[in-house]
């Protein structure tokens, strides 16, 4: 098992407390010679599905790499600490709940899996309530200083693996049955569709449509651009990982629609285009 350079790492864990400061530390006990690129700690708490995204969406940005991602609302269970090997030649490290899989698999498909086990690579005592500072972040290091995972643990079948389904909009009739993936800090709403989805109910790049969402009905542009309006004005755009995000130009669509990870967005033509 060849060397690695770079440990990606994202989390739930925020910036507030000092676990991300504690798991770069054991990461760089066990192997000094990596660089570790933070991705993102502000996932929504206990939020699976929004690190699963987020890691999805980044991945084919990031340095050949081992990959650190802890989401684990069940930390301490009888859940199982996996490393995966994919067919581009990247690892994987964290909690087998489905937070891996998406991005696994764009990376080439899942080659195998590993459970980690094996504590001559862990730190011990292991913690009932912080295994990625005693489990994901040692292992994680251990494999970017040239160990194989599969001396941490024996392996697994890739079929027993815990998934994870990112929803996609569908067409009923004339409109889209989308929902918010998640939220920006800037308040945009990325929904689970593309311009492909649009273009199933004739939605076209400059034309108008009508949105509902959280009780609020809309007729806004699908535009190219978020100055496509004026300011405080709402509009559609294709965002930089080719979702579909409703926006407000300098504005918090977010918090002026209430709208959250998983509300429900129903997309169809503007009533006006189709008269």
């Amino acid at each position: 098992m060849k060397k690695r350079d770079f440990v990606t790492f994202l989390s739930d864990y925020g910036l507030e407390d000092e676990f991300v400061g504690v798991c770069h530390a054991v990461m760089l006990r066990i192997a000094p010679h990596i660089r570790i690129v933070d991705v993102h700690h502000n996932i929504l708490r206990q939020d699976i599905r929004h690190g699963a995204v987020v890691l999805l969406q980044s991945i084919r940005y990031l340095p050949e790499s081992v990959h650190l991602a802890v989401v684990d609302p069940s930390v301490g269970s009888a859940r199982r600490a996996i490393a995966i090997e994919t067919g581009r030649g990247e690892t994987f490290v964290g909690p087998d709940n489905g937070l891996l899989i998406p991005a696994a698999e764009d990376s080439g498909g899942i080659k195998r899996v590993f459970e980690l086990s094996d504590r001559r690579f862990l730190l011990t005592p292991v913690s009932k309530t912080f295994q990625g500072r005693d489990v994901f972040a040692p292992a994680a290091a251990h494999i970017a200083a040239g160990v194989d995972p599969s001396e941490i643990g024996p392996p697994l079948a890739v079929d027993d693996l815990v998934r994870l389904e990112i929803p996609e909009a569908w067409v009923h009739d004339d409109h889209l049955h989308a929902e918010v993936l998640q939220v920006d800090r800037f308040g945009n709403l990325q929904l689970n569709l593309g311009r492909d989805h649009l273009e199933k109910v004739n939605i076209i790049a400059g034309g108008r449509c009508e949105v509902r969402v959280e009780g609020h009905r809309l007729q806004i542009p699908f535009g190219d651009t978020f100055a496509h309006v004026g300011a405080g004005e709402f509009v559609l755009i294709e965002d930089s990982y080719h979702y579909v995000s409703l926006a407000i130009n300098k504005g918090d669509a977010a918090g002026r629609l209430r709208a959250r990870p998983g509300s429900t967005a129903i997309v169809a033509p503007s009533p006006a285009a189709t008269k």
